[in-house]
């Protein structure tokens, strides 16, 4: 992505230009008031990003999925990263009876998020599928931006740059998924079990791209980031 289409990039610039201008008006001169423009633009974006990031993670409620209280997942990620070479994410959980997801990237890479009703409730091949679909995800490029776009909405900053989510993203990375487990009914049975929890979880409307069915439970209806779910399960049946 562009630099220029980066969320952070039109706050960054604001805190640049407000900070040079109140230099200039203290009489620093022109260079100086470049300086201290250009640094504290710097350090806005650095300090945001880091922020955002932590925000973004206490405003979903997510908590370290500790291996002795969730070892079924554990063992999944870990059989699925060390199959096909992947990076192991971080693992975090929601404490929720709803059904979802989410992937995010932080300061310590990837991190998965799963409600404690999906890892609870999913048999084991659901579970691997849905693990496997939020892996996929974790590996496109973009999702390091929504994640601090999603972090800087949390924190009520307003973030410049285009949302590049949208629903055949989603499609793409249900086949991509599939293709790792190698069983799309899988994740068909998956989609019909998270449905069936409901998808409704307390998070900030901002991180609404992230997560693996729509957080506000209305699975049925298309949104701009997701298909309805009965598109994505018969997408999945045509693999």
């Amino acid at each position: 992505m562009s630099i220029l289409r980066h969320p952070i990039t039109m706050p960054a610039l604001c805190a640049s230009f407000a900070t040079g201008l109140i230099a200039w008006k203290v009489d620093s001169g022109p260079v100086a008031a470049l300086f201290f423009g250009v640094l504290a633009g710097a350090v806005f974006a650095v300090v945001t990003k880091r922020h955002a990031i932590t925000r973004l993670r206490k405003g979903i409620g997510a908590r370290p999925a500790h291996v002795g209280e969730f070892p079924r997942l554990h063992n999944t990620v870990d059989g699925l990263c060390l199959t096909h070479g992947m990076e192991q994410p971080v693992l975090s959980v929601i404490d929720s009876v709803s059904g979802n997801a989410l992937a995010m990237v932080g300061p310590q890479g990837a991190e998965l998020v799963l409600t404690t009703g999906a890892v609870d409730h999913l048999g084991l091949v659901e579970l691997e599928s849905l693990v496997a679909h939020l892996l996929v995800r974790c590996r496109e490029p973009g999702l390091r931006t929504e994640t601090v776009r999603a972090g800087m909405g949390s924190m009520g900053i307003l973030s410049g740059g285009a949302n590049a989510i949208g629903r055949d993203r989603v499609l793409q990375t249900d086949f991509e998924g599939a293709d790792l487990t190698r069983f799309p009914p899988g994740m068909q049975s998956a989609l019909r079990a998270l449905v069936g929890l409901g998808s409704a979880v307390n998070a900030p409307s901002t991180t609404g791209a992230l997560w693996l069915l729509q957080p506000d439970g209305r699975t049925d209806a298309a949104t701009s980031a997701h298909p309805p779910v009965v598109v994505r399960i018969d997408a999945l049946g045509e693999r």
